[in-house]
């Protein structure tokens, strides 16, 4: 009834469309505060699916900003359409359609932060979230009180609320795709966000501005009648409700911005946390926190294993429940004063201690402390390693330096360091002696070495069993021991050095066989024979050669004389090297005579060395040292290529001589390039086989087994071979029978007394009847004077050689000397 009266009343009054128009700037303003809703929107969505526990507070700031953002928009939009005529709002029907506004933007936010994605879940929340917004829509056009009414195209009503079930479809998709993307961090995104906010902020302006045009403004009357309310201007009120919405978002976008700030340091500092957790839990090292009274605050997992005690078991605990008892005042005094004073002694410092474990016992341990001062308190933290192994592998170690591994003696280093010691602790007399096992070569050559390992470990346990506590008993190397015996006079030493060599004198019983050996012991004193380990320890060993010298099985104590032996031969031997290397050996060569005729026929090649120091040395020092230290080798090389070479001369010069001869030692014969040697001097000189003569001593033939290969080898080149100083040696009949022998040479020492002593002449005559018998030649070696030669001729000696027709000679001697028996 009241609707017919209303229409009746219009029908009596004269109805005019109002025609209004829009503030183009305020349009435009509801459109940016649109766009700007929607960019918001977008932005705490981002934010409440990046952060989970916070989802319900960015839920309801985004209900109430894009609900708001939205009304706000509309409003803004009504406020721009101008028609001459004051407009006021009902109150309670604006509150309403905020609401609804609001109510559009939860239905969203709420799905989105349930995560409910399906087409049906997002169409169901288009439905709801349109409704929302059209409801605020005709509601806010419903609030306004003006003398007009409204009437409304049903066809754009019905589009306006297809755009808002559009914008609201959309919408939703859009808050899904950015609710899964989580963070928004690089241009790219960014450029897209403000994209999606464009066309949201548009759809949304669009929905609102089409049902603005299905809304049609009519005016009873021509006058119009006053609007009760109050009025005001409404471009201001746009720009106001503009201004507070633009900075509401502005707030926000500041407070999402800081918030994702926050979020972002406060996750880095969790994965920091839950990294420096991880670290700690997984550290090989045991890590121990504190308070300032040494209560443990934290305990890892490396520190159960290192302690034996659970964490449960040790929070709460003081640390000295894991010191042991002489540590623990210390600790405690150590910490109340760092307490009052400050003063770090081991903080900061790496520090080695002992821990007592669970079960009672100790170990040592490496302790690093530092401290962290928070709000007035002193936390402590100890990073403590378990350094047992790293212990004992440092006794292996110094047993590897400082023991020998065969006996387990001080070693050579050991020795020296302990010497030094017992110097420096000025002991009034020390005695070193050096102990060397005679023979013991030939036990490692015949049973091996693992038996000699043996026979030195039996020894070793024979000489200390000699020697106090105080004395100390060293492996040198291989077979040499020193003994230092502090304290003792000469006739200490001398008693103790008898029982030693009485000791390893006595049969050695090792796996069931009996061996023997002797010991040779040099003796020095401290401080006599030296002030310093390697001048007392030289010094013995030098006194041990000589005992060795002397036969061994003895000992020797050390005199300056041995020195000066020792000095001169160490002088020798590298004069001797130098003379091998600068040509500084001369050969000199003593004629062989033919006894009956006179005449020479060959030459005996000798060596001879004028020291630039000591002068000419006789062959007898320097060939036995040559052979010792193995220089024979090259020096018989180079003699064996000049006398061959001076042959070679001699012959192109047109001397008639039947050989050359020259010498080989015992340590030229076993050289296995010997023969190959020969072979390239002859090639070089263009000397032949024949003409060469190659002496050999009888301690060469001895071993037959290694000998005669090599002499069949130069007997089959055509090399002729003698044997000197026959007799003289273990002379046996076999050598003249087995081997492919030239010549005998009789030694010197039996024609010297040829005719004083009846037994050498009968040696002569023997050598010379056994030699025709046997087919070799014979050359009688030393004849120096007539009577001898005259003897040697009526005997039936073919040859010889001696002072009686010539001494040695130069090469330049020996020339001239050939030159000379030509012209005669």
């Amino acid at each position: 009834m009241g609707r017919n009266t209303d229409v009746e009343k219009r029908m009596d009054v004269e109805i005019m469309e109002v025609v209004g128009e829009y503030n183009g700037w305020l349009v435009l303003l509801s459109v940016v505060v649109s766009i700007l809703s929607s960019y918001t929107a977008l932005q705490i969505v981002n934010r409440m699916a990046s952060v989970q526990r916070t989802r319900y507070k960015w839920l309801t700031l985004g209900s109430l900003t894009f609900g708001g953002g939205i009304w706000s928009m509309h409003f803004i939009a009504m406020l721009a359409y101008d028609m001459g005529m004051p407009v006021v709002y009902d109150v309670a029907l604006v509150v309403l359609s905020i609401l609804a506004a609001v109510a559009s933007s939860f239905t969203a936010f709420f799905i989105i932060s349930k995560g409910l994605d399906k087409k049906i879940w997002r169409f169901t929340g288009a439905v709801l979230i349109a409704l929302s917004i059209v409801s605020m829509h005709y509601i806010g056009m419903d609030a306004m009180k003006m003398n007009a009414f409204i009437e409304y195209n049903p066809w754009l009503v019905a589009v306006s609320g297809a755009i808002a079930l559009a914008v609201s479809f959309v919408g939703l998709r859009l808050f899904s795709l950015y609710a899964q993307k989580g963070k928004v961090d690089n241009e790219k995104d960014h450029w897209k966000v403000w994209g999606s906010s464009t066309f949201m902020g548009m759809a949304i302006s669009g929905m609102h501005y089409t049902g603005m045009e299905s809304a049609t403004f009519f005016m009873e009357g021509s006058s119009q009648s006053a609007i009760s309310g109050p009025v005001v201007d409404p471009t201001m009120l746009a720009w106001m409700i503009a201004g507070g919405v633009i900075a509401t978002i502005g707030f926000l976008i500041v407070l999402i911005k800081f918030d994702t700030e926050m979020e972002t340091t406060n996750t880095r500092l969790e994965v920091a946390n839950q990294m420096y957790r991880s670290i700690l839990e997984s550290a090989n090292d045991a890590v121990v926190t504190s308070d300032e009274k040494g209560i443990v605050l934290a305990w890892n997992k490396s520190a159960e294993q290192t302690f034996g005690y659970r964490a449960e078991e040790m929070i709460g605990e003081p640390l000295t429940k894991v010191m042991p008892a002489h540590y623990r005042n210390a600790h405690q005094q150590g910490i109340e004063r760092y307490n009052q004073t400050r003063n770090a002694r081991v903080i900061g410092k790496t520090v080695e201690l002992e821990g007592l474990h669970k079960e009672g016992s100790t170990f040592p341990m490496e302790l690093s402390l530092s401290t962290v001062e928070d709000k007035g308190r002193t936390y402590f933290t100890g990073i403590i390693r378990d350094i047992t192994e790293r212990i004992e592998n440092e006794e292996r170690i110094r047993e590897l330096v400082y023991k020998d591994d065969l006996t387990h003696l001080p070693n050579r280093r050991a020795l020296y360091e302990h010497l030094a010691g017992y110097i420096q602790d000025v002991h009034e007399k020390i005695a070193v002696m050096f102990l060397d096992f005679d023979r013991f070569k030939q036990v490692n050559d015949v049973y091996g070495h693992r038996m000699g390992d043996l026979l030195l470990n039996e020894g070793a346990l024979r000489v200390k069993y000699h020697l106090t506590e105080g004395d100390l008993l060293a492996r040198q190397s291989g077979d040499e021991f020193i003994i230092v015996l502090p304290d003792t006079s000469v006739g200490g030493a001398k008693s103790i050095a008898e029982s030693i060599i009485e000791e390893i004198a006595a049969p050695f019983k090792i796996e069931d066989r009996d061996l023997y050996i002797s010991g040779s012991i040099g003796i020095s004193l401290y401080p006599e024979d030296g002030t310093t380990p390697d001048l007392l320890i030289k010094r013995a060993d030098t006194s041990m050669y000589q005992a060795k010298q002397d036969g061994g099985g003895q000992y020797c104590f050390y005199t300056e004389e041995m020195d000066q032996h020792i000095t001169r031969k160490l002088q020798l031997e590298n004069g001797l090297r130098k003379a091998i290397e600068q040509e500084g050996i001369d050969v000199y060569y003593q004629p062989q005579v033919d006894v009956r005729s006179g005449e020479i026929i060959g030459f005996e090649a000798l060596a001879r060395w004028n020291h630039p120091e000591f002068g000419f040395i006789r062959p007898d020092e320097f060939i036995p040292l040559a052979e010792e230290t193995k220089l024979i080798v090259p020096l018989g090389e180079k003699i064996l290529l000049e006398a061959c070479r001076q042959y070679q001369q001699w012959m192109d010069e047109g001397h008639d001589l039947e050989r050359i001869s020259v010498n080989l030692s015992a340590i030229q014969f076993m050289d296995p390039t010997v023969v190959s040697t020969v072979e390239s001097v002859l090639k070089q000189t263009k000397v032949a086989p024949a003409h060469l003569e190659i002496e050999l001593t009888e301690s060469i033939v001895q071993d037959s087994t290694q000998a005669l290969p090599v002499m069949n080898r130069l007997k089959k080149m055509g090399i002729q071979l003698a044997l000197d100083d026959f007799g003289t040696g273990f002379s046996s009949l076999s050598y003249l029978k087995d081997f492919p022998l030239d010549t005998l040479k009789v030694d010197r020492s039996f024609i010297q007394t040829i005719h004083e002593n009846e037994k050498d002449r009968a040696v002569v005559d023997t050598v010379i009847q056994l030699a025709d018998r046997l087919g070799l030649s014979v050359i009688a070696e030393g004849v120096e004077t007539e009577v001898q030669l005259d003897y040697l001729r009526s005997r039936g000696c073919a040859e010889y050689q001696g002072y009686v027709f010539s001494k040695p000679l130069s090469k330049t001697e020996a020339s001239a000397l050939l030159t000379q028996s030509m012209a005669m």
